[in-house]
């Protein structure tokens, strides 16, 4: 996963800053633009001899949704691998909380819930374990603050 983590946006490095760092919302040919990085990083990966079908895959689907709503290919359901799932709840938490060029990092609680509002479209197992892991490491990093 950390693997996974690392390369999921490798494709971002050929996209323009102008659209990466956009302060505002994205216009129809700027997400567009936007949407290419799944694929330019697959091809990216591909370029430099990589081989490992789960990189590819992470790279190329990681927006990709259950329903088929997501992109580069429309996959949907058993057409997107664990790796690939559990990466995209991964990169939309991270999506929700860090800060953006357009706008405040979200409360971990505020994301957490928008994840699990994503019926259909996320693996709710993956989803509920995820939610698990970071739940507790914030009732862990209380506890520490208490204590110290």
């Amino acid at each position: 996963m950390i693997r996974a983590g690392l390369i999921h946006d490798v494709g971002k490095a050929l996209i323009p800053l102008s659209v990466l760092n956009k302060p505002g919302k994205l216009n129809s040919s700027e997400m567009a633009t936007m949407r290419d990085h799944a694929a330019l990083g697959h091809e990216i990966l591909v370029a430099a001899g990589s081989a490992d079908p789960i990189m590819l895959a992470v790279a190329r689907h990681h927006h990709e949704m259950l329903d088929g709503s997501g992109y580069p290919d429309g996959l949907r359901g058993d057409q997107i691998g664990d790796t690939v799932r559990l990466l995209t709840i991964c990169d939309i938490y991270a999506a929700l909380t860090e800060r953006r060029p357009y706008r405040p990092p979200m409360p971990q609680t505020e994301a957490l819930q928008i994840l699990r509002g994503m019926t259909g479209k996320l693996e709710p197992a993956l989803v509920e374990a995820f939610a698990i892991s970071i739940e507790g490491k914030a009732k862990r990093h209380e506890y520490i603050a208490a204590t110290a």
